[in-house]
């Protein structure tokens, strides 16, 4: 029997002191003691007491889980020089940190999100990134062939209102099209369920991608759950987001700085041949080898 079992069926003293251990094992919930808390009384005043200390103790329990995990993966991303290990990494801590099967990450290229990481756990799965498998898929368009937003598609939406969506069973979502989702389902005998879709933002609040994870699974038991809120998934995501943003200003760059040099060369091949060309050597050179076509010819 669990502690929270035992705190609803006993006396309040013995309650209080059930709640007092359950505070230390982390499994106390807002809110447990509150019909003793309303009692104007000793105990009362215990149980606001301890309810305030408990939702002190979780505060800053919350505050070291999001050091302890957001900071070395901060660190990581970072120094990453890799652009599609930066990528890979990017989904796989999303993962970790919200116990999700699966993960996609697109990119935004042009007018469509295009697929650059897929995973999926149980079907050891992995495309895109370094392993070397390609994706098979089509990028997901923004817009249809009539110019209309194409919003049936849950990562298109997102990535066109900037808004998260978190669905519990895509199977009975209404308003998105999941056939392409049910057709990879029958093919690999899955079942998508619960869906959290997530758009990328750069500092200027652009779209430079979507991260969608599936199935999150209840640490325990292992079945399929609704994602929830995560202040680790987070603060990962700006990380992320601000590492991959880096990448692409900085590859974006280097092609420029690339450009400029291939323009600048040919400028100074046109001008070295310029002043060549404009040489009395030069063109005494032309008028002989003229001279010469035209004697050949007789």
């Amino acid at each position: 029997m669990s502690n929270l079992t035992v705190i609803s069926s006993t006396s309040p003293l013995k309650r209080i002191i059930h709640a007092i251990k359950a505070v230390e094992n982390g499994e106390y919930t807002s809110g447990l003691l509150s019909d003793i808390a309303q009692d104007s009384g000793d105990l009362g005043q215990l149980a606001r007491m301890l309810d305030a200390m408990a939702s002190s103790v979780t505060f800053r329990d919350n505050q070291l889980r999001l050091l302890r995990k957001v900071i070395p993966i901060g660190v990581s991303l970072s120094a990453e020089k890799d652009f599609n290990r930066l990528l890979e990494t990017l989904v796989i801590e999303a993962q970790a940190v919200t116990n999700a099967d699966a993960g996609t990450l697109y990119l935004l290229e042009n007018d469509s999100l295009k697929f650059v990481i897929l995973r999926n756990t149980s079907l050891n799965l992995a495309m895109g990134g370094t392993s070397g498998n390609a994706i098979p898929f089509y990028p997901v368009r923004l817009h249809k062939t009539d110019g209309s937003e194409n919003r049936a598609n849950v990562a298109s939406h997102v990535a066109l209102t900037h808004k998260r969506i978190n669905i519990a069973d895509a199977y009975e979502a209404d308003g998105f099209d999941f056939s392409g989702t049910k057709a990879f389902d029958t093919r690999t005998k899955y079942r998508s369920k619960s869906f959290l879709t997530i758009p990328l933002k750069n500092n200027e609040g652009q779209v430079i991608g979507v991260l969608q994870l599936i199935n999150a699974k209840d640490s325990e038991t292992g079945e399929i759950v609704p994602f929830e809120d995560d202040d680790v998934l987070e603060a990962l995501v700006l990380l992320a987001t601000a590492a991959l943003d880096g990448y692409i200003l900085e590859a974006s760059l280097r092609q420029e700085i690339a450009k400029l040099k291939i323009e600048i060369d040919e400028s100074r091949r046109a001008r070295q041949v310029a002043e060549i060309t404009d040489t009395d050597y030069f063109k005494d050179l032309q008028e002989k080898a003229t001279l010469l076509r035209a004697r050949d010819k007789k």
